[in-house]
């Protein structure tokens, strides 16, 4: 008798548990919100590069030397200080015959970046450092100083659309948001943009998000042919909310 009794309680807790466990999941509601700030951009940075093809590898890292050192002068000229003037990259290669083994010529290699905090003058200081002897632009990228700032903005935004699509859901469903959030992610992405690509090429892209906010600023310089347009700070969060 007692084996009988002890059996039926060990069956019941069975089954209790696992509609504990529904109760809990069914009545909650899990959203997501996105938004998206634009903010003019108040700092490009400019990656290139001088590359030297020479029969004789001394030729070729001379010349490319020389020209290195013609860029960096050219760059402090224009007044951008040294702490913004980098060799970020430097190779020395090779190139075969088509029998793979007699040297068709050397090779050398190197990148410059360069951080401009006056983004009317890119146009300017690209070609004169093009004039001074860099061959290749891997890339111009847009940036924002106030990158902090826009991110906590876009995330707040991001908060407040999914509580608003969380209230929305339920009240479509005849029920009500109770209390508020019992769980939340975020993420954020962008507050860069690209132009160009290097030797190797490349792509970059920008996500579009559901809410908008302007942040001030211009939103491109005046002179010159590039329309510099604003940079888009993103962020997303996931929310979860009980509903009754």
């Amino acid at each position: 008798m007692k084996t009988t009794t002890f059996l039926f309680a060990i069956l019941l807790t069975g089954r209790l548990v696992p509609a504990q466990i529904f109760g809990t999941t069914a009545n909650t509601v899990s959203v997501t919100g996105d938004a998206e700030i634009k903010v003019a951009p108040d700092q490009v940075v400019m990656n290139l590069g001088v590359e030297v093809h020479s029969r004789l590898l001394d030729d070729a890292r001379k010349e490319n030397d020389r020209r290195v050192r013609a860029v960096v002068a050219t760059a402090k000229r224009l007044g951008i200080g040294d702490q913004d003037v980098q060799t970020d990259f430097i190779q020395l290669g090779i190139q075969y015959a088509n029998d793979g083994v007699t040297p068709s010529y050397y090779y050398t290699r190197k990148s410059i970046v360069l951080i401009l905090h006056d983004v009317d003058r890119m146009e300017e200081v690209l070609a004169a450092a093009v004039d001074a002897g860099v061959t290749h632009i891997h890339g111009v990228e847009f940036q924002t100083t106030r990158l902090r700032e826009c991110r906590d903005q876009a995330r707040a935004l991001a908060v407040k659309a999914a509580g608003e699509k969380a209230h929305d859901l339920a009240a479509a469903a005849g029920l009500k948001v109770v209390g508020g959030p019992v769980s939340i992610s975020s993420a954020q992405y962008g507050g860069i943009s690209w132009y160009g690509s290097g030797w190797y090429g490349g792509s970059h892209g920008m996500a579009a998000q559901n809410v908008m906010l302007n942040a001030g600023g211009d939103s491109g310089g005046s002179q010159g042919t590039i329309a510099l347009g604003r940079i888009s700070v993103s962020a997303s969060v996931s929310l979860q909310y009980r509903i009754e």
